[in-house]
């Protein structure tokens, strides 16, 4: 089913890259390429099964979230979420869904099944690989690309959010659109990866706002008053999309010791700007997230029996830590309930709780996450391994796929490989083409 195409040169598809728009194709002191100079080949039923449990799982999931928000808050406080920002998690938006950009991350077991590992819902990245890098790369090998059309349905779903939160005016006194209130993209503008695919986001939204105004700003510039989001020439943003963890910058605070997060939200709940994606996204970032699909799928009293089948053939059995108790054999992952990149990761024996593997990641204090004093456990998959092409020479790993969803549409495919079991900040891009 997978076909390997070994490209010996280094002149290849990573040199037709636009560095403006993918700025870490070299990442810090990596001493290779994030780009593999080998695709992945797959048939078009791969693509469209990987399509559609992702959109089914977002349904499950989407029910599972008003579940937690109808929850007391003690159990709310039980899964790590930050005491301040629960009052900020159950505000309507205009989309109605508590993520709009996401990326479902999968695994393929030793039968070549798929399993959902985990949702992106907060601030999910590898949106330049998918969308714009993997054409370039399918291209050059001369294989259809599986995301053919994805980054045209991007920028129309940037363009339907401008519009629904953000639309422009008519000034009657020049018969013109004007737009005193733009739409800011921002994060922190010194992490390269954030600040390339904020811009990216940024541009293809502008792609069909050419008389709108659509700006960036930096996180370490981002100004809050009493009319929400100050500009530095005196305007005020009418929305924001931002790329900083929801669940960091709840804890954000000025010198003086003010709650800057905590007012952040408040302006928001006001009302005086819309956020891209909402605060509840972080319910589904939760790493415990996934225990709580689990243990509500347990209890028979919710799914009904077409989503609990979904449930049975995609997912993972996954616990809270309270609820993980020594059962018969078997490995399982045990992930920090805020945990990103693979950090703090490791897999343990399931019958004595005892490690079997610890993930090790490169420059630990460079990933950017809340610490954990909690954690979850999900049934670890032994997943077949597959090869790649990188500057180091012919590797042979691990791989994750993932599909991006545009609010309950299912998007754009993505591979990521490691020769790590635990796949971190040190992983390739692998590109996908359709066999």
């Amino acid at each position: 089913m997978v076909i390997f195409m070994m490209i010996t040169q280094k002149n290849s598809y990573i040199d037709l890259i636009d560095r403006n728009i993918m700025p870490f194709v070299q990442y810090g002191d990596y001493p290779d390429r994030y780009p593999a100079l080998s695709a992945l080949s797959f048939n078009e039923y791969f693509y469209r099964e990987l399509r559609a449990a992702s959109r089914e799982l977002f349904a499950i999931f989407e029910k599972t979230v008003k579940i937690f928000q109808q929850a007391p808050r003690q159990f709310q406080e039980q899964m790590e979420i930050p005491p301040k920002l629960i009052p900020f998690l159950n505000i309507p938006n205009a989309l109605n869904l508590s993520t709009w950009l996401s990326r479902f991350d999968f695994v393929l077991d030793e039968n070549g099944d798929f399993k959902v590992v985990e949702i992106n819902s907060d601030t999910p990245c590898a949106i330049i690989e998918a969308y714009y890098v993997n054409q370039i790369a399918a291209d050059s090998f001369g294989y259809k690309n599986p995301n053919l059309g994805e980054e045209n349905n991007l920028t129309s779903f940037l363009h339907q959010i401008k519009q629904i939160i953000s639309p422009p005016q008519i000034n009657l006194s020049i018969g013109n659109f004007t737009q005193s209130r733009p739409f800011v993209f921002s994060c922190f503008d010194d992490y390269i990866e954030d600040y390339g695919t904020t811009g990216y986001l940024m541009e293809l939204m502008k792609i069909n706002s050419s008389t709108y105004d659509v700006e960036f700003i930096s996180f370490y510039d981002l100004q809050v008053d009493d009319d929400g989001i100050l500009l530095p020439d005196g305007r005020h943003a009418a929305a924001i999309y931002r790329l900083h963890p929801m669940e960091i910058l709840i804890e954000e605070t000025a010198t003086d010791g003010t709650d800057l997060g905590v007012m952040f939200l408040e302006k928001y709940a006001e009302g005086k700007f819309a956020m891209f994606n909402p605060p509840e996204a972080v319910i589904m970032q939760n790493k415990a997230f996934m225990a709580l699909v689990w243990q509500v799928y347990l209890s028979g009293k919710y799914f009904n029996s077409a989503e609990s089948s979904i449930i049975e053939k995609y997912m993972l059995p996954s616990f809270f830590e309270d609820d993980f108790h020594i059962v018969d054999g078997g490995e399982y992952i045990k992930k920090p309930i805020w945990g990103r990149e693979g950090k703090n990761i490791s897999i343990v024996d399931g019958s004595n709780k005892n490690t079997i593997y610890e993930h090790q990641i490169e420059n630990p204090d460079e990933v950017v996450c809340r610490e954990s004093t909690k954690f979850m456990y999900q049934k670890f998959v032994h997943t077949p391994k597959f090869e790649a092409l990188t500057d180091s020479g012919h590797l042979e790993g691990f791989t994750t796929f993932s599909c991006f969803m545009l609010g309950r549409q299912p998007s754009a495919v993505y591979c990521r490989f490691s020769q790590e079991k635990i796949i971190g900040t040190e992983a390739y891009f692998v590109p996908l083409v359709i066999e």
